[in-house]
């Protein structure tokens, strides 16, 4: 999309419920990606995620919150760049490193669960909201159903029944339901999950 010449970023944003702000392909690229004043963009997302690294630097490690800042200071250098996509392949790269280094570093059992339990219910949101397939759907959930009771995470049990029960359906269970209803109906589930 970054490259692309028509306004695919409405789309996008119809898709992960953000407010339609951007006037052109360029006001979105370089909003969404650094305006640290838009809650929505990667920038501020990773400002805060950093900031949370910073209190759980106990729990995470010195080693791993180090990746988030590197990630960081490589977003902001390429604030400025007309051409920044292989400078933004740096901060992928440093994320990647971040979970890397939190798969290693991050002991606590408890806290590790927490961690994962957080990344597969993002992921799962992004699956559905992007339509990424089911396989993927399945692996991401099995991976959460898992994971989720050994993390301490208070969460409402009858909408994970809930939404393994949407997961399962297949278009024959509900000739009704399209595709799209069935997605719109497993997110509004999964915002259920979790309280706050």
């Amino acid at each position: 999309m970054i490259e692309s010449e028509t306004d695919e970023f409405s789309d996008f944003c119809s898709k992960l419920n953000i407010p339609v702000i951007y006037t052109s392909n360029e006001d979105f690229i370089s909003r969404y990606l650094y305006d640290s004043t838009n809650p929505d963009s990667v920038l501020s997302n990773l400002l805060r995620a950093y900031d949370n690294a910073v209190v759980l630097r106990d729990e995470i490690g010195t080693e791993t919150m180090a990746y988030l800042q590197l990630g960081l200071s490589t977003m902001e250098k390429t604030m400025h760049q007309a051409a920044p996509l292989m400078e933004l392949q740096g901060v992928l790269d440093m994320l990647l490193a971040f979970w890397a280094c939190a798969d290693d570093y991050v002991v606590e059992s408890e806290t590790r669960n927490l961690i994962k339990t957080g990344r597969s219910i993002e992921r799962i949101d992004l699956y559905l909201r992007l339509g990424i397939g089911k396989r993927e759907l399945l692996s991401e959930y099995q991976k959460l159903s898992g994971r989720i009771d050994r993390s301490g995470i208070d969460y409402h049990r009858l909408a994970f029944v809930r939404f393994a029960y949407l997961l399962q359906c297949e278009k024959e269970d509900h000739p009704e339901t399209d595709e799209e209803e069935l997605r719109r109906r497993m997110i509004s589930v999964l915002e259920t999950l979790v309280d706050g």
